[in-house]
């Protein structure tokens, strides 16, 4: 976990402070590269899956694109079978069955 804004503030000011012995700021730049490195590791980190997320996402919206207009060459067939069924029960007539 990378430090605080707070104790990085902190110590920055130890480190400036012309009073602090030599031993004292090689553990404070010590510390301070240390944060340096894992937020920049935790920034690699994010930012590949940032990457593959959208990366996914962008696959994700081509795939439903194509299934939608999959359902909707399908719904379309449907309909014209259900447009076609109602033409043919419209020209059945009674007196057709009279005459059987």
């Amino acid at each position: 976990m990378p430090m605080t804004r707070d104790e990085h503030e902190l110590l920055l000011n130890d480190l400036n402070n012309p009073e602090t012995d030599h031993t004292r700021r090689t553990e404070i730049l010590q510390g301070l590269r240390t944060d340096y490195t894992s937020v920049h590791t935790d920034f690699d980190e994010l930012t590949t899956t940032g990457e593959k997320l959208q990366k996914d996402n962008n696959d994700l919206i081509v795939s439903n694109s194509k299934l939608f207009r999959q359902v909707g060459i399908v719904g379309n067939e449907e309909k014209e079978n259900e447009v076609d069924e109602k033409e043919f029960s419209e020209t059945v007539s009674i007196e057709k069955f009279e005459n059987k």
